[in-house]
């Protein structure tokens, strides 16, 4: 590993108890539930029911998202699109409620890895870990910084799960949890516990140069 994905994997290890200790079983139990729902494949477009959990699991009623940005994210989702830029530029074409157009990283790889489940997450939490943030003063400077930072933590994560005290810390989430990889990827339990991790720093008020 290089320098800095020493520093992620000393500092997982480190605080594995903490991280593991701030997750809660009615996450696991919904995401395990969203997985298994749009695994039936259903029309997502027009399930309500698998909508109103995924938007509350994922925060996407206080993102400032218009309806109609939703109605279309739902729409991908249901229609499997896994190309980042083409979500970006999706998602881009309609304005927020504010009636800013804006570039919806976050929910871009929550749709992903939706559709596929090997694939990580980026979000308030992870960004202050990796200390990477969308950057660019228009669409496509910012789209093509999501994609460096996309496939950055592809490498990342992909680079962690193969180390033994990372397998170790997965071994402890599926046991804690009671889940198998038929419910949830390795890759999956590393972004919760990745999340976790965020989230625990945030909390502290720490930032990523502290470690």
């Amino acid at each position: 590993m290089n320098n800095q994905k020493t520093i992620f994997f000393n500092e997982i290890n480190r605080n594995q108890d903490r991280v593991l200790l701030n997750l809660k079983q009615e996450h696991i139990n919904t995401y395990c539930w969203i997985k298994k729902e749009f695994d039936k494949d259903k029309n997502i477009a027009k399930d309500i029911e698998f909508q109103r959990k995924f938007k509350v699991f994922y925060i996407m009623n206080s993102a400032g998202l218009s309806d109609k940005q939703k109605e279309k994210f739902f729409k991908l989702l249901s229609n499997k699109k896994s190309n980042i830029k083409y979500i970006l530029s999706e998602l881009y074409k309609i304005p927020r409620r504010d009636g800013r157009y804006s570039i919806q990283f976050s929910f871009a790889t929550k749709l992903i890895h939706t559709v596929d489940n090997t694939k990580p997450i980026y979000d308030r939490n992870v960004a202050k870990i990796i200390n990477k943030n969308v950057l660019g003063i228009n669409k496509k400077e910012k789209i093509n910084s999501c994609i460096e930072i996309f496939d950055y933590l592809n490498e990342l994560y992909l680079s962690l799960i193969k180390e033994n005290e990372i397998k170790k810390i997965i071994l402890k989430f599926r046991k804690k949890f009671k889940v198998d990889n038929s419910k949830i990827s390795d890759i999956k339990i590393l972004d919760f516990v990745m999340w976790s991790f965020g989230d625990v720093i945030l909390k502290k008020g720490e930032g990523a140069e502290s470690f």
